[in-house]
């Protein structure tokens, strides 16, 4: 860990704050191993299939949207514990689901309380950093979301193996319920007890300044979009390797777990570098190196290149997310005009209403078909690309 975070913050805090942030893995990693089952076990199609992933990631998105506020007006602690115990009654509740309408609602609920935990844990850190070390810290938190990154498909693919899709919500119930006793007992109250009171009017015209600015909104789409590449893999690829190279979801887990490595050694390297480079200038090499990802990607789904040569491009496409965000996040951090948690809200909010967008849309044409993905990649590329150009430009002068 970052010296300058554990001089401010326990580090049993801060490993609290960084299981809190892994709500998101849990909620998407672990599940997205069994997206093949689930479409099975319904009789549904691969595009309604995907509808779970995006019903979470837009509970994700407003979860983030809705509990910053809260958690400004009412405290970080109180308002984390509420949003995880119904996390945990919404995974035990799964489990008895047998219709397709119900588990979506679940999915969705489960996504917004598990989107306000992370936005909770992200605002604890905003309280107390700012500029490059605030990068760092979210980096240093990141370490425990890549390690849960890494575990997640693996303990996701190995439920499978004990029975259906239900076995990852049993474990979800009890990863849950053991996050919620860490917070309970662990947490510490980092918001200042008169920065905010709930007013609506203040939240909205807030949020109104935030998005009238250029060098908030900038970093927000660059952070909101290169996730889009990490949403659109876990939404496309179990379907590619399956149909294309007939990987069964165990060994699927396996390219989940490598990415989730190269995860978490981005994070901390961006954490580093970012004390001797300019932050923009690690944001034009990591996004170069998710552009290489994509262009590697197309052609092999394009062409049918070996399975080692798409398992290449996931791996440099997906992995500079974590640095490539935390980046994003503190530029845009840095012109926030209220609380943390407002402006934390809507990076959050922005980000996952992308992901919930784009993982029905790379199945449109069927499972078989990757011509809806490459486009979603060339496209969010090319705007990825102007939007840098445009920061630089604003940046710099």
């Amino acid at each position: 860990m970052n010296q300058q975070l554990s001089q401010r913050f326990p580090l049993m805090l801060i490993i609290v704050l960084g299981v809190m942030t892994t709500f998101g893995p849990l909620t998407i990693d672990m599940y997205n191993v069994s997206l093949t089952n689930v479409k099975s076990s319904f009789d549904i199609t691969a595009s309604q299939a995907q509808l779970t992933l995006s019903f979470a990631m837009i509970g994700l998105a407003i979860g983030q949207f809705l509990f910053g506020p809260l958690s400004d007006a009412f405290g970080r602690k109180k308002v984390a514990l509420i949003i995880i115990a119904v996390y945990v009654l919404a995974s035990i509740a799964a489990v008895f689901t047998s219709t397709l309408s119900f588990f979506l609602i679940l999915r969705f609920v489960q996504g917004m309380t598990g989107g306000g935990a992370i936005v909770i844990a992200k605002a604890s850190v905003g309280d107390k950093q700012q500029g490059t070390k605030l990068a760092k810290s979210i980096s240093s938190l990141l370490v425990v979301n890549g390690i849960v990154t890494i575990v997640a498909p693996l303990l996701g693919g190995y439920a499978l193996t004990l029975g259906n899709w239900k076995a990852i919500f049993i474990l979800l119930s009890l990863i849950s319920l053991v996050i919620l006793v860490l917070a309970a007992f662990k947490m510490e109250e980092t918001r200042e007890q008169n920065i905010a009171r709930l007013n609506f009017n203040v939240i909205l015209k807030d949020y109104l300044t935030l998005l009238k600015k250029p060098k908030f909104l900038l970093p927000m789409f660059i952070q909101g979009l290169t996730y889009v590449m990490l949403f659109s893999f876990a939404s496309a690829a179990p379907f590619i390797t399956a149909n294309m190279y007939h990987l069964s979801p165990q060994k699927f887990s396996v390219i989940i777990t490598m990415n989730g490595i190269g995860l978490i050694v981005i994070s901390q390297l961006t954490a580093m570098l970012v004390e001797y480079f300019n932050r923009l200038t690690l944001l034009v090499i990591l996004t170069t190196i998710q552009m290489t990802g994509v262009i590697i990607i197309v052609v092999t789904v394009l062409t049918h290149l070996p399975l080692w040569v798409l398992i290449l491009g996931f791996f440099l496409n997906v992995c500079p997310v974590t640095g490539i965000g935390p980046l994003s996040f503190a530029l845009a951090m840095e012109s926030r005009t209220g609380g943390s948690g407002n402006a934390s809200s809507l990076l959050g909010l922005f980000q996952f209403v992308l992901g919930g967008a784009v993982s029905p849309l790379v199945g449109i044409q069927g499972e078989n078909n990757v011509i809806p993905y490459v486009t979603l990649l060339v496209t969010t590329s090319i705007i990825i690309i102007t939007l840098q150009v445009s920061l630089n430009y604003r940046r710099r002068t």
